[in-house]
């Protein structure tokens, strides 16, 4: 875990704790051929897709079929826009972004 999202707690100031849930509970480190961890962090599609009901219910306020409807209707159109090369996963460092643009509100606070 990068130091500047270690999560609350850490007596880190300039923490960000959306990114600390994003890297913790959703992001999965990639690997070179060898097995070797690159410190690099991505959400695959499915785990973005999960992350996005925490989003909704924590931000929005929006739950159950609500939720449900929401995601149908704007969470694939959201991976296609950040998804651009086809790679299959979303780096986690874009993940506020990856957000704003899910809720349809670049100020939304997700820190």
């Amino acid at each position: 875990m990068p130091e500047r999202f270690a999560g609350p707690g850490s007596g880190n100031d300039a923490d960000d704790q959306f990114m600390n849930s994003m890297i913790n509970n959703y992001a999965v480190e990639l690997a070179t051929p060898e097995g070797k961890p690159t410190g690099e962090f991505v959400l695959r599609f499915n785990n973005a897709k999960q992350a996005a009901y925490e989003i909704l219910d924590t931000h929005l306020g929006i739950k159950d079929k609500a939720a449900e409807d929401y995601v149908t209707k704007y969470f694939q159109k959201t991976w296609d826009h950040f998804d651009t090369a086809d790679e299959g996963h979303v780096e986690a460092s874009r993940m506020s972004g990856f957000f704003r643009f899910f809720c349809g509100n670049m100020q939304i606070n997700l820190h």
